[in-house]
């Protein structure tokens, strides 16, 4: 398990934080061509049109996303070792920001 300093020092790493900033970018687009009602996406009814308009939003500022989704998904993989957060694969931080996006979206 990684140390609440380690996982302060990965606040830092630009690598991982724009591999976060590319699944947002992954996820609005999915949210903006209508597929988001099928896994990891909610069912919950209203939910497409909170996501569509954190879609539009996040777009257009997605470097200011990056930071709320980057802090939330380190907070949320606080029990893994280091080499396990930096070495996630795409798909895992996929999931996660998908995940995540009806937080961010208002939805829940």
């Amino acid at each position: 398990m990684a140390t609440y300093s380690e996982i302060r020092a990965l606040y830092g790493d630009s690598t991982l934080r724009n591999r976060v900033a590319v699944a947002i970018a992954i996820a609005a687009n999915t949210v903006m061509r209508g597929d988001d009602n099928v896994a990891p996406f909610s069912q919950v009814a209203g939910a497409h049109e909170l996501r569509l308009a954190w879609a539009k939003e996040s777009l257009g500022h997605t470097e200011q996303w990056t930071g709320r989704f980057w802090e939330a998904m380190l907070a949320e993989a606080n029990e893994l070792t280091v080499g396990q957060i930096t070495g996630a694969a795409d798909s895992a931080i996929q999931t996660y920001v998908n995940e995540a996006v009806d937080l961010f979206s208002g939805v829940v």
